[in-house]
């Protein structure tokens, strides 16, 4: 019945189209939601209350609210936003009919604007030209109407029918009508889409706004300011910031005395912008850590000083070690699940990490792990193909209960097929190729663990659906095919089918493209483990299991992609300054391979990554042909001065956010461009791999490769 609720009080409203989308004379919304909207809005589906629920509450109380606020306030924009994305997005069963109706609307109301921009709204990802007529005809009937502007800037900002100067003059149009908004997605497009003019002036009027605020809601949004001023404002203003942000946080404190656990973290992220000492900073956390001993927000302070306090040992070679560190990690985890016992708050998820590759944890201990990790994942968090398999592989690692690991995965294989159904018709050639791409490694992972269940648990009948699309031909990219030979052997084994098999896994082992590698004290090496079993299965002798695995004589070739991929567009030329205050320019790097590093504070694996590249730097900085530069894409660019300092790393940094913004579509970081002496982008490499034995020397190689 719940589910009817939110279609029921929107029939509701087509009704009644007489007391609303039909009337012209009833007000447009304006900026900001009306005030009980906003405080339903947040008391509801906001805060610690609303995150202790599970995944299924809080898609119910979604809903409820949602519906509520609809049927009351038919006119309010923000309620019918949260119904659009959540749907889409977390209830994705249901976005069709949704969509559907609010099509019709405009359909029934053609000079209403609200019902017109809604309408636009909902047909994201489906009839792009209808979208773009409805929300144009929406901004032509009322241009003071600021909703449609920000929706086609959004539209106009990427895909295949991207316009810088459309998504441009509709961020600038929204702004001009909402000076001080901080809506979330028109922040993001003002750093993508906007002039540094236009956020200057949106930072003056939000700061205007928010000297005169004292709701502690509301107060919060200086986060957003923060970010704006530090990323407009050149680094040498950035000392004079910290002062006014300082000042800020004081009258932050006196508005609201007696501070819960969140606002305490609100003040704490303030201040690490403004560059108080790290004993500042630690008081302030012993007071969240003791006034909260049980909060969320405790159990991040724990875990962010555990693993500031002991670094995870460099050389993955180092079985001993590693040993050790998981140790001290393991007893650390079990104090957090007995402190944050509440599954939303993710120590279960902490406890099944440290055990993750712990050959001699029990079985009874593991599966204990693996059902807590379970339940923090899908029952307090949107059900994930990914966590399904992740915990299969857990079972299949240990060789545990082989039967269940199929069960699990079968539960992925459908979310999986699920997600690859998803339809958008405004991606660009590539984001097709790469999505196409995505979907094939998904489904030679998913198949890859299915296999080996399967085999565990000796039933061939469970692989019946996987058959077609293993024995299928290879895919069209290299850098999967060593995964397609696999599956294949995999299935012939699994079949009975030995030789068949071994000659499988032998061309799996020719065209793999990088060696295995020690990880975390261990060398995880499937492809050589199962195909070395299975030929002393078949009764080979050790001399002829060295000729038979040996790889081919290597070709005289550039280096393997592996990780890497070729750029598909060029480097926009930038001019952006560095926290030293000198400015970069794209033209003026010609003559230099150039390796630019993309990274945040926040990133664990950019941590991880910065020791290895600040080796690198200082390998290189006074080469006149090789030059090391970084992007940093904080929103709260406040922050990187004081890590950077506290870290001492001396490589360049150039606060970039609006320009990788504008970039790209979607920032996974960390990320590494290569780019040759003549400006073009050559590679990418996205993400850290903590296992790569000499990154320092592997990255410089590949400096050096696209000299010529």
């Amino acid at each position: 019945m719940r589910a009817l609720v939110v279609l029921a009080c929107l029939q509701a409203l087509s009704l009644e189209s007489t007391l609303t989308f039909a009337q012209t004379a009833l007000t447009l919304p304006g900026c900001e939601p009306a005030e009980e909207v906003r405080s339903v809005l947040q008391e509801k589906l906001n805060g610690n209350e609303f995150d202790r629920l599970k995944f299924t509450e809080q898609m119910a109380r979604r809903r409820d609210v949602l519906g509520d606020l609809i049927a009351k306030y038919p006119r309010e924009v923000e309620p019918h936003r949260e119904l659009i994305q959540a749907t889409r997005w977390w209830d994705e069963d249901r976005f069709p009919a949704l969509r559907d109706q609010y099509r019709k609307q405009a359909a029934q109301h053609p000079d209403d604007p609200l019902a017109l921009y809604l309408a636009g709204v909902a047909l994201i990802g489906k009839d792009s030209p209808q979208r773009v007529r409805l929300l144009e005809e929406a901004k032509a009937k009322t241009p003071k109407f600021p909703w449609p502007a920000l929706e086609l800037a959004f539209f106009y900002s990427g895909g295949k029918r991207a316009d810088k100067q459309e998504a441009s003059a509709n961020i600038a149009a929204f702004f001009n009508a909402c000076p001080d908004s901080t809506d979330r997605q028109a922040q993001r497009l003002l750093a993508k889409a906007g002039s540094t003019e236009l956020q200057m002036k949106v930072a003056a009027a939000l700061r205007a706004r928010l000297s005169k605020e004292t709701s502690r809601a509301r107060l919060k949004e200086y986060e957003t300011l923060w970010g704006l001023e530090f990323r407009t404002r050149p680094p040498q203003e950035h000392d004079a910031l910290r002062k006014q942000l300082s000042a800020d946080l004081k009258r932050l404190e006196s508005l609201h005395p007696q501070p819960d656990a969140e606002w305490l973290i609100f003040l704490r992220n303030g201040y690490k912008q403004s560059g108080v000492s790290p004993e500042a900073l630690k008081t302030l956390e012993d007071r969240i850590a003791s006034a909260f001993p049980t909060s969320p927000e405790a159990f991040r302070i724990a875990r962010e000083r555990w693993r500031k306090d002991r670094k995870e040992p460099e050389d993955h070679k180092d079985a001993v070690a590693w040993v050790e560190y998981t140790k001290r990690y393991q007893e650390a985890a079990k104090r957090w699940m007995a402190q944050f016992s509440e599954p939303y708050m993710g120590a279960a998820d902490s406890w099944y990490s440290a055990i993750g590759d712990d050959d001699s944890i029990s079985e009874t201990d593991g599966i204990f792990a693996m059902e807590g990790f379970l339940v923090a994942a899908n029952e307090y968090g949107q059900p994930s193909p990914w966590d399904y398999m992740e915990a299969a592989e857990f079972l299949a690692n240990h060789k545990w209960q082989p039967g269940r690991a199929l069960v699990l995965l079968r539960k992925a294989q459908l979310l999986l097929a699920k997600s690859h159904e998803q339809e958008s018709d405004n991606r660009t050639p590539e984001e097709v190729e790469e999505a196409a791409s995505g979907q094939v490694f998904e489904n030679q992972y998913l198949a890859g663990l299915m296999l080996r269940a399967a085999r565990l648990a000796g039933k061939v009948d469970k692989v019946k659906t996987l058959r077609a699309s293993i024995e299928g031909p290879p895919p069209k990219q290299k850098k999967y095919e060593s995964e397609y030979w696999l599956n294949r052997a995999r299935l012939a084994a699994l079949d009975g089918l030995k030789t068949d098999a071994l000659t499988y896994y032998q061309a799996a082992m020719r065209t793999r493209m990088e060696p295995a590698r020690h990880r975390r004290g261990k060398l995880h090496d499937d492809l050589t483990e199962e195909s070395r079993a299975l030929w002393k299965e078949a009764g080979g002798t050790e001399m002829a299991w060295i000729i038979w695995s040996q790889p081919p004589a290597a070709k005289g070739q550039e280096l393997a992609e592996g990780r890497w991929e070729k750029a598909e567009k060029p480097l926009p030329p930038f001019e952006l300054a560095d926290l030293s205050g000198r400015t970069w320019r794209l033209k003026s790097l010609e003559g230099k391979s150039v390796l630019i590093n993309v990274w945040a504070t926040w990133c664990g694996p950019c941590q991880s990554e910065q020791p290895k590249l600040q080796k690198l730097y200082e390998q290189v900085k006074d080469r006149s042909d090789v030059q090391i530069l970084t992007f940093n894409i904080d929103e709260d660019a406040g922050l990187v001065a004081p890590y950077l300092k506290e870290k001492g790393y001396s490589f360049p940094v150039v606060v970039a956010y609006n320009y990788v913004q504008s970039l790209l579509d979607s920032i996974g970081i960390p990320q590494n461009w290569i780019v040759d002496p003549k400006g073009a982008w050559r590679w990418t490499q996205l993400g850290f791999d903590s296992a790569e034995t000499d990154w320092p020397q592997s990255m410089l190689q590949r400096l050096e490769s696209v000299k010529n």
